[in-house]
């Protein structure tokens, strides 16, 4: 059941049985792009920490690994030491393990560190980026992810910067619950909040300098904000019954919220700055989960208004503007824009009442399909660039954190804590 509507058995609604002959049958687009075979040889290390070299080299084959575009030869089958200089490279002896691409990497120093890469047409035999790059070791793979980011736009002509943002979400261990935020990858895990009370879908505000959070922690669902410079939580909304899931419109001062205040749940707008509210829907069924599209002239959102959970889209400038954007399966929820407004993203029950992600592109209405026969997974959301996907995944055991990209040809596990993971939410790009 969704999260979204789960929160409504608060209010006592409760919806009519689902039709069994309804469910979603899209299925998992095969991948159309050949991939590259890349070798990534270890880091030769001049002078410094092994340790950090092989996390560099670990951290430019994840995010190339990520993007589907890429097949990472093993390790194993390489011919060539890593200590072989760059002018030195033996190419028939990467066109023997089946490269068509070789990045090599030296690295020196330990808290100022220097970082030289390379990458390399094996058929051509030759270089076609190199690189060097003088940091804190801090700050050493953020390097790394910079050569990589040029080694795919050079490759693909796609620009990708989900490497530099941020992933929050709440990790249920127990009777805690945690807000917390790591970096894309899983690293970097920093626990914001925590508390015994139940804590519900967090959200970037449009700078990512704040994350909107729903908390029982007055045993009232009341939407709060996280400042991540100050650390200070301030209430953001605390009417009577639902004050849950936050989308930011792009002027970072208003935000779309689920409220229950007038008996049923309907959706709002809310100028954080002022506390002027605006009702946007107005509907004898249950209208939640808004996401406010990148310009922040419209909202999807999950409406019972036929019956059973679809995904709706509406016009901000005309609240009478009000399609309906999915028409298979009887329910569907957790809608999410891309951040470049192309696509919509949701999780939707399937034929044996699974949940499973999904895309709408929004110029053909065609619906691809991301996930199949993996377990349940929720919470779709993109990265900044919108090439990649994060979502929760129980598929092998306990929720995690998981990335795919758009495609869904590629799947990856990349955080898993002691607790389980529940609605993850992107930040922007760059995020501190």
């Amino acid at each position: 059941m969704s999260v979204h509507f789960r929160l409504i058995t608060l209010t006592a609604v409760i919806f009519a049985c689902f039709n069994l002959f309804a469910q979603l049958q899209v299925e998992v687009k095969d991948g159309a792009v050949a991939e590259y075979n890349m070798a990534v040889s270890p880091m030769h290390v001049l002078d410094g920490d092994a340790a950090r070299a092989s996390e560099i080299s670990a951290a430019i084959e994840k995010v190339l690994d990520i993007t589907g575009y890429f097949k990472i030869l093993d390790k194993r089958s390489f011919l060539e030491k890593p200590e072989v200089a760059f002018k030195d490279v033996n190419f028939k002896s990467w066109l023997n393990v089946g490269a068509n691409g070789l990045i090599k990497g030296t690295i020196k120093g330990k808290d100022d560190v220097e970082l030289e890469l390379a990458f390399f047409d094996v058929a051509k035999g030759k270089a076609l980026i190199q690189k060097k790059y003088s940091s804190k070791a801090a700050l050493a793979k953020k390097s790394a992810y910079r050569f990589a980011a040029e080694v795919i736009k050079l490759l693909t002509g796609e620009e990708m910067n989900f490497m530099f943002s941020k992933i929050v979400f709440v990790e249920k261990t127990g009777e805690k619950y945690s807000l917390v935020v790591t970096n894309f990858d899983g690293s970097g895990r920093k626990e914001l909040y925590s508390t015994s009370k139940t804590i519900l879908l967090p959200e970037w505000s449009a700078d990512g300098q704040k994350i909107f959070f729903t908390s029982h922690e007055k045993n009232n669902p009341n939407l709060y904000s996280y400042d991540l410079k100050t650390s200070q939580i301030k209430t953001v909304s605390a009417y009577d019954g639902l004050n849950v899931s936050a989308s930011a419109y792009p002027d970072n001062k208003t935000i779309a919220l689920c409220l229950s205040k007038d008996g049923n749940s309907e959706i709002y707008s809310l100028d954080t700055m002022t506390n002027e509210l605006k009702r946007l829907t107005v509907n004898s069924e249950i209208d939640a989960a808004p996401s406010v599209s990148p310009k922040g002239d419209e909202i999807v959102f999950v409406s019972g208004r036929s019956g059973n959970p679809q995904i709706y889209r509406m016009s901000l400038s005309d609240l009478n503007k009000v399609e309906r954007l999915t028409e298979q399966g009887n329910y569907n929820q957790d809608p999410e824009y891309s951040p470049d407004g192309t696509k919509v993203a949701f999780s939707g029950r399937d034929e044996k009442y699974q949940f499973d992600l999904f895309i709408i592109d929004l110029a053909s209405r065609q619906i691809s399909r991301l996930t199949q026969n993996q377990g349940k997974n929720e919470s779709p959301t993109f990265s900044p660039d919108s090439k990649i996907i994060g979502f929760s995944s129980n598929r092998s055991g306990k929720s995690k954190l998981f990335l795919s990209n758009v495609s869904g040809t590629k799947q990856i596990a990349v955080y898993s804590g002691e607790g389980e993971v529940q609605m993850p939410s992107w930040s922007p790009a760059e995020t501190n």
